[in-house]
């Protein structure tokens, strides 16, 4: 490891358990750190001490996103690790980072829309992905053309002025990293201008599945709300002659239960639930395809690259960081977002040909083997560590806070 590289990192993420998307991000980033050689504190919000991971210290700040706290209060101590470097997860908060960032180098990990978006799901209509900055022009846009997606908008000015608290942190970090296309574009967008591109990995041993001869399985695994597009993939399976297993909860799961009874298609419909590690790879293994049928733009969807890693085909949105993985018509097909038709169409073409579902699959595994391997995140990240590690030297010895930094490059 080279002498710019920091040899200790403070890991803060909301959550240290195994039932999301971003908590499981963060762990398994933590844990390769660690394999890499790396002495790794985590601090979290809420801990699940059966999460534990060999070389990763764990550290319980209850407070954390506590607002009327001081940072001290929040980090509840986080520091006396000595970190030289501090790597955020889901924490966006302006007077913490500037208040970290005295005693070391502060990277933001952008996973999501929300810390420069009012309506955290950065669109107006399916495959119609929001291109403007946070600012007064979102205001009519949230209450006119409907990028807010509620009809209740009491919620909207609080959101609006957090998405504005949290860009300031934004332009504090010393870098933010993001693990798409699209988050980046949007990043570029809202003046983030020291940023990074990281390359996720997957989260799961694969599980490969055997009888997709005689199989028609389409299975969808992710949360269970409008965004998805999940009652988009039910009404699909009226046109499509197979199982569809909908492993999941949310919002929606109650209503996309009812939407299959009244469609006919509730027989041919499973609802498995949130399931754990092995079991969702099980589920992955045995599919005939692998369907994302998203409404919004996806900040990456790493349920794509974990079924392209068990060989198996997707069947996804053209939309967002969906694109980084997606090559339609080698390990999959691309459908326009919100499309039912469309939809449908492309799960029967795959359905009725297994040996190009083994071709798109085997095509899946070489390309998730040479770009989005535990080798390639880890080797990205520390080189995006030595980059905020000068960022902040430099800036430190000028006197300079971040954000006036940001401003004037």
């Amino acid at each position: 490891m080279s002498e710019d590289a920091p040899r200790s990192v403070l890991i803060l993420t909301p959550r240290w358990t195994r039932d999301g998307g971003v908590a499981t991000h963060a762990m398994t980033s933590a844990e390769a750190l660690a394999r890499a050689g790396l002495r790794v504190t985590a601090a979290a919000a809420r801990i699940d001490e059966r999460a534990e991971i060999p070389g990763v210290a764990l550290h319980h700040s209850p407070r954390l996103f506590d607002a009327s706290a001081s940072p001290e209060q929040r980090l509840a101590g986080a520091l006396s690790s000595e970190p030289q470097l501090i790597h955020l997860h889901q924490f966006e908060e302006p007077e913490t980072v500037e208040f970290m960032r005295a005693s070391a180098p502060v990277v933001i990990s952008m996973h999501g829309y929300t810390a420069a978006c009012a309506s955290g799901v950065h669109y107006f209509r399916p495959g119609q992905e929001c291109g403007r900055a946070h600012g007064p022009g979102c205001v009519p846009n949230l209450l006119l053309r409907g990028c807010a997606h509620t009809r209740d908008p009491r919620w909207l000015p609080a959101s609006y002025r957090r998405a504005g608290e949290h860009l300031r942190a934004l332009l504090a970090a010393d870098l933010v990293l993001s693990y798409s296309s699209a988050i980046d574009r949007h990043l570029a967008v809202n003046g983030v201008q020291r940023r990074g591109v990281i390359p996720l990995f997957t989260t799961m041993v694969p599980r490969p599945g055997s009888g997709h001869e005689t199989r028609r399985r389409v299975v969808f695994a992710g949360r269970v709300v409008a965004p998805k597009g999940v009652e988009v993939l039910i009404r699909a399976a009226r046109e499509v002659d197979a199982r569809f297993v909908i492993c999941g909860e949310g919002r929606r799961l109650a209503a996309t239960r009812k939407l299959a009874a009244r469609l006919g298609v509730a027989e041919r419909v499973e609802f498995p639930g949130w399931l754990g590690v092995e079991q969702l790879a099980g589920e992955l293994g045995e599919a005939s395809v692998v369907a994302v049928p998203s409404l919004w733009p996806e900040p990456f969807s790493l349920v794509g690259i974990e079924a392209l890693a068990a060989g198996r085909p997707v069947v996804a949105s053209e939309t967002g960081g969906i694109r980084d993985w997606l090559e339609p018509g080698v390990n999959g097909l691309g459908v326009k977002p919100g499309d039912v038709s469309a939809l449908a169409a492309a799960l029967n073409e795959l359905l009725a040909d297994p040996d190009r579902q083994a071709q798109m699959g085997r095509a899946g595994q070489q390309m998730v083997a040479a770009r989005f391997s535990r080798e390639r995140h880890v080797e990205a990240l520390i080189e995006a560590y030595r980059t905020a590690r000068a960022t902040w030297r430099d800036s430190s010895a000028a006197g300079t806070p971040a954000s006036e930094t940001a401003a004037t490059r």
